[in-house]
């Protein structure tokens, strides 16, 4: 019997008077019962229960709970004790009192056939098994250990118990050592990884059958069959994120296994890439103000010396003409009035036809197109049925109105045509989000493009045919390819203002100029930047040394000059036009800046509500000469300024504020369009 079935008897009573037999049968313990989990006695796993009255007998500590099955078999057992002995049973007397009743039990489990065990004593020692009575000699203690003999019933489920085998043993030493549940390692549960089984019923997925790989609307998997239970008595949400969801939402996914991809670094480093690139953006725009803010101070300074050159020029020859006693000449103190360095060229603007547009207003821009000799300018739709914004087309020839084209739901803000291309295709942006290509020739719209943001203005790209960009609302710059028909392929002015833009002018690379640099002039409400475009889609921006509010820019290709109009301020009470001309500089860093030189002011009228456009372009009778267009809204007429003279040379009656401008030739004619929100003016050079 192994170590956990031994058993430990106490001895009672006196060693000096050994007892007889029949008071060793009636205090010997009558019934030994084993554990045996697996019904077979002497396993390694066998708990011993003594139950007896001379011996004393506690119940192991480990065991706290006790099966009320054991309890109904002790009671059982009582019953036995109180029974008549049976005729086999050895040893037992008239007078063996209820102890000696019981040495035949029967066998508690009903399932097991096997006999009472005896209780080994040949192989036994004092210390393992002791008997009542005198410590005499081995051999009389083993003669009485045969005689008395008990029989073994086995008990499945009692607590092993231990006999204290030393008076002087305490409680402690009696208790016999806990049990170890010997635990098996942590097993790699896939079931709880939830990336192979279903979340519901924590099976593998199949890929087939009632339990094959389906998936939500919300992108969580299941099993299918378990998925459509959850949903029929679970209120149709999602188990994981508690999204709606119905029967026609679960969709079949055909596939073998699923694995995922570990990403986190790959995320990581675009995430890392697009702060670089913030930073990067950010550290160009403080560059570029740095660089204007260089550029104001050297000329600043420059102006200083040069006044304070010409101050000491002056006192040097006063001093000079003091010494020698003579006075300054009355002819320098007061210079005779003359004439203007340039003689006045021949030659005005008068009306040739006035044509009415839309009784309602609300036109914003007009355009020439050279292909179809033809002016087109944006409305709204003159039917209630067909509501939106498009643009009329108005013949050159006689200056008739041939068709309308509903092309927009909301205001167009920019039209253009392409200045290199002559194809008829026209480029307009809206306040409906939206960019569009239409064909004047067939009234059709080529090619449509969403943004992010109302449109505010448009233009082409002169050095590449198939780029063209709009301006946004948030101060954004979108570039588009017309051989990209689904989106933008390109973001500038992303850092810095975020006011609208409300004037764009593209600048052709030309290695010949003085200023040679190509690239986007983009004009804001409160800032003039221009991106330098370089190779590779790479562009560099630089800030424009121009205050105020802008309303307007216009370039003029010929002579690279660019007119910027603003409207007044509390600094400067007037409309302001300012004439400058685009230069680089080399005194910051190792690339030249650019920055413009503001060449002359023209000054308009003390107000202006409206984001009225103006327009540069060259005298009709000397191209070497530009003349300055803009309208007056306090005269409601056009002004124009000739740049050699700097005077206003002619006023032009408009019936309203003139908003945008448009200048053509036909049959070696020049003409001036002025249109106003309601009417287009159109004027003959003569």
């Amino acid at each position: 019997m192994s170590d956990e079935s031994e058993v430990d008897l106490i001895s009672e009573g006196s060693t000096d008077d050994p007892p007889d037999q029949s008071s060793a049968v009636a205090s010997s313990p009558p019934v030994i019962a084993i554990d045996d989990g697996d019904g077979i006695p002497g396993s390694d796993s066998d708990d011993v229960v003594i139950v007896g009255s001379d011996v004393d007998i506690l119940a192991e500590d480990s065991n706290s709970e006790v099966s009320d099955s054991a309890d109904d078999e002790r009671g059982q057992e009582e019953q036995q004790r109180t029974e008549p002995p049976q005729e086999n049973a050895p040893h037992t007397t008239s007078d063996a009192g209820p102890s000696s009743q019981a040495e035949q039990p029967t066998s508690r489990n009903s399932g097991n056939s096997s006999q009472p065990l005896p209780v080994p004593h040949e192989s036994s020692t004092s210390a393992d098994l002791a008997v009542p009575g005198p410590s005499a000699s081995s051999e009389s203690q083993n003669t009485s250990l045969q005689d008395f003999q008990t029989p073994i019933l086995i008990r499945p489920s009692v607590p092993a118990v231990r006999a204290l085998a030393d008076p002087n043993e305490s409680i402690v030493h009696f208790r016999s050592p806990k049990r170890r549940r010997l635990m098996s390692p942590a097993k790699n549960d896939e079931k709880g990884e939830g990336g192979q089984c279903c979340s519901i019923c924590f099976e593998p997925w199949t890929n087939s059958g009632n339990h094959r790989l389906a998936s939500l609307k919300c992108g969580h998997l299941f099993g299918m069959g378990c998925i459509e239970k959850w949903l029929k008595g679970q209120g149709g949400k999602c188990p994981q994120c508690n999204e709606k969801a119905k029967l026609k939402d679960v969709r079949v996914i055909y596939a073998k296994t699923i694995k995922m991809v570990d990403t986190s670094e790959k995320e990581r480093a675009l995430r890392e890439l697009e702060q670089e690139k913030t930073l990067r953006r950010k550290a160009d725009l403080d560059a570029a103000e740095a660089r204007l803010r260089c550029q104001q101070y050297m000329d600043e300074s420059r102006r200083l010396r040069e006044e304070l050159d010409r101050v000491r020029g002056e006192l040097s020859t006063l001093r000079s003409r003091s010494h020698a006693g003579g006075g300054v000449p009355s002819s320098q103190a007061s210079p005779s009035q003359m004439t203007s360095q340039h003689q006045q060229l021949q030659g005005q603007f008068t009306l040739d036809k006035t044509i009415k547009i839309w009784e309602a207003g609300r036109c914003r821009v007009v355009d020439f197109c050279a292909s179809l000799a033809a002016l087109v300018v944006s409305q709204p739709s003159s039917s209630p049925l067909f509501p939106g914004f498009g643009i009329k087309k108005i013949s050159a020839m006689d200056f008739k109105t041939s068709s309308y084209m509903t092309l927009h739901t909301k205001a167009i803000r920019g039209i253009t045509f392409h200045p290199m291309v002559d194809d008829g295709v026209l480029l307009s942006g809206s306040m409906d989000k939206t960019v569009k290509l239409t064909s004047m020739i067939t009234n059709t719209v080529v090619q449509t493009y969403n943004t992010f943001f109302p449109v505010w203005s448009v233009e082409w790209n002169t050095d590449n045919q198939n780029y063209f960009y709009a301006g946004q609302q948030n101060g954004t710059v979108l570039e588009f390819d017309t051989r990209n028909t689904s989106e933008h392929v390109q973001q500038l002015n992303a850092e810095g203002s975020k006011s609208p833009i409300v004037a764009l002018q593209f600048l052709t690379h030309d290695v010949n100029a003085a200023f040679r640099p190509g690239g986007l002039i983009v004009g804001q409400l409160d800032r003039t930047t221009f991106h330098q475009i370089k190779g590779n889609d790479e562009s560099r921006l630089h800030i424009l040394p121009l205050e105020g509010n802008l309303t307007s820019l216009h370039l003029d290709p010929g002579t690279r000059h660019l007119l910027a109009s603003f409207r007044p301020t509390a600094k400067h009470p007037s409309v302001r036009h300012q004439l400058c001309e685009l230069s680089t500089t080399n005194t910051v860093g190792s690339e030249a800046a650019v920055t413009c030189n503001i060449i002359h002011t023209f000054h308009g009228s003390r107000s202006q509500s409206t984001l009225a456009k103006t327009m540069l372009r060259s005298h009709p009778a000397d191209n070497a000469r530009l003349l300055v267009v803009a309208g007056d809204e306090a005269s409601n007429t056009a002004h124009i300024w000739d740049t050699a003279t700097s005077r206003l040379v002619q006023r032009l009656p408009c019936e309203g504020m003139a908003v945008d401008f448009s200048s053509f030739t036909i049959n070696n004619t020049t003409y001036l369009a002025a249109l106003t929100e309601r009417t287009l003016k159109v004027h003959r050079w003569c």
